[in-house]
């Protein structure tokens, strides 16, 4: 199969769209709920004491400014009576194409009508622009990965701000993502799609170049939410959500960096270059976009780090450029019976036998190998705040009954991919 084996938002799948035909998962064990009737299928609930909101932020028109999708505590109380309002996880037909371009070259209608089909009815288990908590938040920046977008993460964004952060999920304009959109000066949507590599052009000069874009997109996001706690931006999007609202309410002593895939590495690069950003944490980093970089970048990544890893991803050639890493400060773990997807959304969304076709089936329950994923995430983070995550760290017992699947140091049983292996075409 690994001639047909394709990057699915940042992640390994076929590129047949066979996979959006299958049933999804309705409701898991940590889902239990009644329907709601404006969607047919959700993202897992997220587990914290906090119900979360969520909102969309623009600041700036241009490809210079920000676009990110916000994740926070909110004032509401009860999220399952409140489902109506939960957050539509599908961002438009201009997402389905950019994916459709990458995916599926060949059959680009097919795949964009069974997409929207399929992904139409899914939300995300945080109530549209609700009111925010009123307290102050720690905050995280998220990259996402290959291919993918401001949504596709939102069982881990939501997870981490049930728990109390402000989670701003960056969306990259440098056309590694499904898509991504600018106003013009009518306010009309101008969308960038997906960008495949150039036949002129080899794939680390496509990759290189965009992780400098990401990694200031990061640092942008960085300043935004230092804005925004002063109470000095507006927001372009139409939007019932006062940003006000965030005015003082950010902590920003000791911010939180982290991605997955490609966003992995533009995580560890902006750790590198931007010390604003205390904590580190990348899930399965894709280190092909900084080979020749490796050996003067990563030793000076300083900060607490940590590098989550899924057992089927890491391949040989990505561990040997993972182990250039500060070994003073670095943490690595790998997630037994795991797939690279197992650290998005996709295995929620396109059922069991989706989960096959698209690459997607893990030896792991799917959401089993989230919720240790999302409790390392928050147990690092817990451990490097100090006092103010005490109250986090209520993970250690979990893990510790799960500590059969985790393996720590650098470990993984990936053969090939994208960029390391010729004629592999898979991340």
């Amino acid at each position: 199969m690994t001639g047909v084996h394709k990057i699915f938002l940042g992640v390994g799948a076929t590129g047949w769209p066979v996979l959006f035909l299958q049933s999804s998962v309705r409701f898991l064990h940590t889902m239990a709920g009644k329907p709601c009737p404006r969607f047919s299928n959700h993202t897992p609930l997220p587990q914290g004491p906090h119900v979360v909101g969520c909102t969309d932020i623009m600041i700036g028109r241009t490809k210079e400014g920000t676009l990110m999708r916000l994740y926070y505590p909110s004032k509401v109380t009860d999220l399952m009576s409140n489902s109506e309002k939960w957050t539509p996880w599908f961002l438009g037909e201009e997402y389905t194409r950019g994916l459709a371009t990458f995916i599926a070259p060949s059959i680009p209608s097919l795949f964009s009508m069974l997409f929207n089909w399929q992904m139409r009815g899914v939300a995300t288990p945080a109530i549209w622009e609700a009111a925010m908590a009123e307290k102050k938040f720690p905050v995280v920046v998220f990259s996402h990965g290959l291919s993918a977008n401001r949504s596709i993460y939102s069982t881990v964004c939501s997870e981490l701000a049930s728990h109390g952060f402000v989670v701003a999920a960056v969306e990259h304009r440098d056309r590694s993502g499904s898509a991504s959109f600018t106003l013009n000066e009518k306010g009309e949507k101008e969308y960038i799609l997906f960008k495949p590599t150039p036949l002129d052009l080899k794939e680390y000069e496509l990759r290189n170049q965009q992780i400098k874009i990401r990694v200031e997109e990061c640092i942008r996001t960085l300043d935004v939410l230092e804005k925004l706690n002063e109470g000095k931006v507006k927001n372009e999007l139409p939007s019932n959500f006062d940003l006000q609202q965030l005015f003082g309410r950010l902590d920003m002593s000791q911010p939180v960096m982290t991605g997955h895939s490609f966003g992995g590495v533009t995580a560890i690069s902006t750790l590198a270059k931007d010390k604003r950003f205390k904590i580190g944490l990348a899930l399965d980093p894709w280190m092909f976009p900084i080979k020749d970089e490796v050996d003067a970048l990563c030793p000076s990544v300083t900060q607490p780090l940590i590098c989550i890893s899924t057992e089927a991803f890491q391949s040989d050639s990505n561990l040997q450029a993972m182990s250039k890493l500060n070994s003073d400060t670095t943490v690595f773990v790998t997630i037994k019976g795991t797939v690279h997807q197992n650290q998005c959304d996709t295995p929620f969304l396109v059922g069991h036998i989706g989960r096959v076709f698209a690459g997607a089936s893990s030896p792991l329950d799917p959401q089993t190998a989230m919720d240790i994923n999302n409790r390392l995430m928050l147990n690092f983070i817990a451990k490097h705040l100090g006092e103010k995550g005490a109250s986090l760290n209520t993970y250690v017992p979990y893990l510790e009954i799960q500590k059969d699947k985790i393996v720590y140091g650098l470990y993984g049983k990936g053969k090939a991919m994208l960029g390391w292996d010729a004629g592999y075409h898979a991340v």
